[in-house]
């Protein structure tokens, strides 16, 4: 099937960050990660990625047509990867559904005037787990060639969204950092980890 060109780097996982796909890595294997979330499928290119580094992916996408074209492009032959349509601010709850500590969600939904962070944070807060969090196209302080994403003239930082973060973990119950280097479209990630995990 015919891809439509959405984006830079588009044509590998994380807009070909291969910083940030080590990083991903590092994580599953530094704390025993089972489980990947997507939110934000688009066309495939992160989630194949996932699928074929964590036993259980789940992503979920808004576009019918996105959602076919990844399927038919190159998820079909994952059988670990299960794949929604919809929303995620009103379905994310369905993916997180049975899932432990064991879990790295990242969050990719935000495309244009669409962006269900705040939501989509309040879905993990209600499930009560303590997973790690990867934000992609975050302000990374001092880092002016990485790219970030705004809403409404609000750039994605961590003060927007502390409230948010803390009401995941509590307060004073997790840590965050960000990337230090970028390959590809070089954007910014926010990594957020519980102290516990």
């Amino acid at each position: 099937m015919n891809e439509p060109l959405l984006m830079q780097n588009q044509e590998g996982a994380l807009n070909q960050d291969t910083f940030a796909q080590q990083e991903f890595i590092n994580l599953k294997n530094k704390f025993g990660l089972k489980y990947a979330i997507e939110t934000g499928t688009c066309l495939g290119y992160t989630t194949e990625f996932l699928s074929k580094t964590f036993n259980v992916v789940r992503t979920i996408e808004i576009s019918t047509k996105f959602l076919g074209i990844a399927k038919e492009n190159r998820l079909n032959k994952y059988k670990n990867c299960k794949m929604y349509l919809g929303d995620s601010s009103k379905l994310l709850n369905l993916l997180l559904d049975g899932l432990s500590n064991k879990t790295l969600i990242f969050l990719d939904a935000h495309w244009g005037n669409h962006c269900p962070l705040k939501e989509e944070l309040k879905h993990i807060a209600n499930s009560g787990i303590k997973p790690v969090i990867a934000i992609h196209d975050f302000y990374v302080p001092d880092r002016p060639e990485l790219g970030y994403d705004s809403i409404n003239g609000q750039p994605f930082t961590f003060e927007w969204l502390k409230e948010d973060i803390d009401n995941i973990y509590g307060a004073d119950n997790y840590h965050h950092y960000y990337n230090d280097k970028s390959m590809g479209a070089k954007r910014g990630i926010i990594y957020i980890l519980p102290k516990n995990l």
